[in-house]
């Protein structure tokens, strides 16, 4: 082995950037180690002169003299008393003409930098030093293989991290490709992977940009409580995710925070499935810009997807199963102010989860958009069933909920145990405003349930309700345009013709509540045989008897002379029978006026 010569050029003020120009001060001390953080120390250095030293001396440009790393490294962390360290090679390292040109390479081999792939080395060191070593717009590769680490590797701004392959889930029969991060039963960290902001990570530019590509943790082997797969906090801006596995981690899949008074934002997140981790599936804290598409949360032991606040953001055929949970929660406060925003959640499923399949009990103004939600076998609630537990589920949200089509199909487990679940096809309780316009909703109590407390819980007219098994339902179908619930029209209902089969209603307390107010329009009232309006001639002071089974003891019956006859005088109801008939005289012996009656009751 032999000593590689460093420093000496504008290629060592450069080194090899993570973040852009990595600059000296004039004059700093400067020493050299084995990892980006914590380490080993090398101060088995000689100087130009090849004098014996620990540590060197920027000159008074900021530049590296040259100096002689320890016998066979070939690279090392600088360390100039800043908040982050930066990967530095030898003069002849890598290809003679990049060497002689001072440039790095935009796809870097983690192999070349020491990895094993082989299950048991642990890689941590190698895998970061590319990272830190792949300029921004590059991208660290790993190949086939199982990685193991220890601690939690940092990609650093525009850079990308990407695999060979990523397995969605455990396939019976198939032979598991060694495509992973497996981090060691020893691990020691907050997470597989780490975004850092720029304040956090030393960056000179913002933390933006990073890329993860065909990745897949495996967490199985890890203890350790609450370690997340991928975190997140602070200001770190267009991430991009694509077909990326999680599984088995012992904290969130996937966890973004704040920092420093920042959150991420403007992710894009496409094919990411976390399967069995211990706490939420996806956990997002106010992330705005938000897309997820096609991205699953099975089995894990808290909610599959957290949503606190994610303003402007939209979830596209998005699945949660399975969860102990909630499939879905969106939760938190989305506030009232001009930068608050809604959500979009379309052509979304889920199936057996713990609790609700959608729970959205979220505050504040902006709308939350539901479209076309299919949900199944939700509320398993430990096997019990019950639970109050829907498909989809409302409970003190203030934010509007407006919701398209969503359907509910109940079951058991697939070998046929546990109870028939959701209690509830859907399910709203204390909401300020909510609106359904179309379902099938098909639950062991109830397809529809209000719970009580809502200010606004508008049903529409397509709505069907089934209750009890798959193979036994009983269906509670309205007619076809018909309303079950109540129909609230806040404005103008305009119909060319109308009729109604029950009891109308006006609560209106002002002095015309009914009110016909085109001239021409009218009343009629159908007459006949027991009816509530007709005509009978009076005989003097001598009773007529007017059949009619609707009278009742309050009934109140209006007369008024139609055609007079004999001496008119004036006439009155002079008795009744409750439910058979009621008769009229007149104050003169000699009148036989023809006269009108109407019966009206009291409210």
């Amino acid at each position: 082995m032999a000593r590689q010569e460093f420093g000496a050029g504008i290629a060592d003020y450069v080194v090899q950037p993570s973040d852009g120009l990595w600059s000296i001060a004039p004059g700093a001390t400067i020493t050299f180690w084995s990892a980006a953080d914590g380490g080993t120390q090398y101060t088995d250095l000689l100087d130009e002169l090849n004098a014996p030293v620990t540590q060197v001396t920027a000159d008074a440009q900021g530049f590296i003299p040259t100096f002689y790393g320890p016998d066979g490294i070939t690279g090392m962390w600088a360390d100039a008393g800043g908040s982050s360290r930066a990967w530095m090679e030898a003069h002849n390292v890598g290809d003679s003409e990049e060497a002689s040109a001072g440039s790095v390479r935009d796809w870097l081999n983690v192999k070349d930098f020491g990895a094993q792939g082989d299950n048991v080395t642990d890689d941590t060191l190698a895998i970061q030093s590319a990272l830190a070593a792949c300029p921004m717009g590059g991208i660290v590769y790993l190949p086939a293989g199982a990685y193991r680490t220890s601690a939690p590797l940092t990609i650093p701004p525009a850079v990308t991290l990407m695999g060979t392959h990523t397995n969605l889930m455990t396939v019976v029969g198939l032979v598991d490709p060694p495509c992973y991060i497996a981090p060691l039963p020893s691990f020691v960290g907050d997470a597989v992977l780490k975004f850092l902001d720029q304040a956090e990570g030393g960056y000179s530019t913002i933390s933006a940009e990073h890329r993860i590509l065909n990745v897949m943790i495996d967490g199985s082997a890890a203890a350790t409580p609450g370690i997340d797969g991928i975190l997140a906090k602070g200001n770190i801006q267009n991430v991009g995710l694509r077909d990326v596995t999680i599984r088995k981690v012992t904290g969130a899949g996937i966890n973004t925070q704040f920092n420093a008074g920042f959150f991420p934002y403007s992710w894009r997140c496409h094919r990411v499935m976390v399967d069995n981790c211990g706490w939420h599936g996806i956990h997002v804290q106010v992330m705005t810009d938000i897309t997820l598409i096609d991205c699953q949360a099975i089995g894990n032991g808290a909610n599959g997807f957290e949503i606190n606040n994610a303003a402007n953001s939209q979830m596209i055929g998005c699945r949660a199963e399975w969860n102990a949970n909630n499939g879905f929660h969106i939760t938190g406060d989305w506030a009232t102010g001009t930068g608050s925003g809604g959500m979009l959640l379309g052509d979304c499923s889920t199936d057996r989860n713990g609790f609700n399949g959608v729970l959205v009990d979220a505050t504040g103004n902006p709308p939350i958009q539901i479209e076309n939600l299919h949900t199944r076998r939700d509320g398993r609630n430990g096997g019990a069933g019950g639970g109050n537990y829907a498909g989809l589920a409302c409970n003190g949200a203030t934010v509007p909920v407006l919701v398209g089509m969503v359907t509910c199909y109940p079951g058991t487990d697939d070998n046929g145990t546990q109870t028939n679940s959701p209690q509830f096809g859907a399910r709203f309780t204390n909401c300020e405003y909510v609106s359904v316009a179309s379902g099938f909703l098909h639950a062991a109590n109830a397809g529809w349930s209000d719970g009580g407390g809502n200010t606004v819980l508008r049903r529409g007219l397509n709505i069907a309700e089934r209750t009890g098994t798959t193979a036994a339902p009983v269906d509670a179908f309205a007619g076809p345009t018909d309303v079950a619930g109540n129909l609230n029209v806040g404005g103008y209902l305009a119909a060319a013709s109308g009729q109604s089969g029950g009891v109308w209603n006006i609560w209106d307390a002002t002095p015309k509540a009914l009110n016909l107010g085109t001239a021409g329009g009218g009343v009629a009232i159908k007459e006949g045989a027991n009816a509530r309006m007709g005509v009978a001639t009076l005989n003097g002071t001598t009773a007529v008897t007017i059949a009619n089974t609707s009278i009742t003891a309050n009934t109140r019956i209006f007369l008024t002379i139609q055609t007079p006859g004999g001496t008119p005088a004036s006439p009155y109801i002079s008795g009744r029978t409750v439910g058979t008939n009621f008769q009229i005289k007149s104050t003169g012996a000699s009148d036989t006026s023809v006269v009108a009656w109407a019966l009206f009751e009291p409210a």
